[in-house]
């Protein structure tokens, strides 16, 4: 269901930035109630997706971890096709992506990573499972600690924020756009 795949992405995105996931965490971020999300989360357990542990932590079982990956690569596909093939503005992508995960089968997402050539990427430079398993990104920092006069690559940009990303795209700041800090500023 499009709830269940909901779930599975948001703790796989969660893990995928090195959290540890927690019912109350994942409650903030899927913006629902702790109660909803213990029952939710008590269905994946018994549909063999996740198993909580002692400290309440959830974690991944095989099925749940490949099905999660799953959701995460549609998505980041729809991404792609989306920015690439249809021309849709960059910043709307994520939100319009989120809408067409669910929709997309394994037959299409052959089909559609095969007309993409297989990107190791979305747009905002995160990977892609089952296509970026070879990438050794460089060590990350925020941008915000870059200092005055030093120069950098952009390597990704949070893509959930439509405003940010609609800034981003105008001042060029995109994955692989190389810039070098003149002033900072809050």
């Amino acid at each position: 269901s499009v709830v269940v795949e909901n779930y599975l992405q948001a703790i796989y995105k969660l893990m995928e930035r090195g959290e540890r996931v927690f019912p109350t965490r994942l409650a903030e971020v899927m913006d629902v109630s702790g109660a909803t999300v213990v029952a939710t989360l008590k269905r994946l357990n018994k549909q063999g997706m996740i198993d909580v542990g002692n400290d309440k932590e959830v974690l991944f079982t095989e099925r749940g971890k490949h099905l999660g990956e799953a959701v995460v690569r549609r998505h980041r596909l729809a991404e792609r096709m989306l920015t690439e093939l249809l021309a849709v503005e960059w910043y709307r992508a994520h939100a319009e992506a989120h809408r067409l995960e669910h929709a997309i089968s394994p037959f299409v997402e052959s089909h559609l990573a095969k007309a993409l050539g297989y990107p190791k990427t979305n747009p905002f430079g995160l990977p892609i499972p089952g296509y970026s398993d070879d990438l050794n990104p460089p060590p990350m920092k925020p941008l915000i600690k870059t200092l005055e006069g030093e120069s950098t690559v952009v390597e990704r940009v949070p893509e959930d924020d439509t405003q940010l990303l609609e800034f981003f795209d105008n001042a060029g700041l995109r994955p692989g756009a190389e810039l070098t800090v003149k002033e900072l500023a809050p």
